[in-house]
């Protein structure tokens, strides 16, 4: 993908995310009652880190999938052993 249409690629998925409708919690009854018991406080600190921890997990996952993507194979190997080859059936 060339730069400029990666950049116009994120900024639709952001225009796009702001329009997904709000998300509802699954509904565990235990965070449920723990956050209603709660002040208001702690429920915004909760609320943030779910936020913290989402994009924690997208940052790692970005960065797998531009470190795979960038990979490029070893020059010593013949093109024969990068295309798939299945595995020889198991001997007695």
């Amino acid at each position: 993908m060339l730069p400029g249409r990666l950049i116009a690629a994120l900024i639709l998925a952001l225009a796009l995310s702001g329009f997904a409708a709000p998300l509802y919690a699954q509904g565990c009854s235990m965070c449920r009652d723990t956050t209603a018991g709660s002040a208001p406080r702690m429920r915004q600190g909760l609320r943030r880190g779910i936020i913290v921890l989402g994009a924690a997990a997208g940052v790692v996952f970005v960065t797998i999938l531009l470190v795979a993507r960038g990979t490029q194979p070893r020059e010593d190997e013949p093109e024969a052993s990068r295309s798939y080859r299945p595995l020889p059936p198991p001997t007695k």
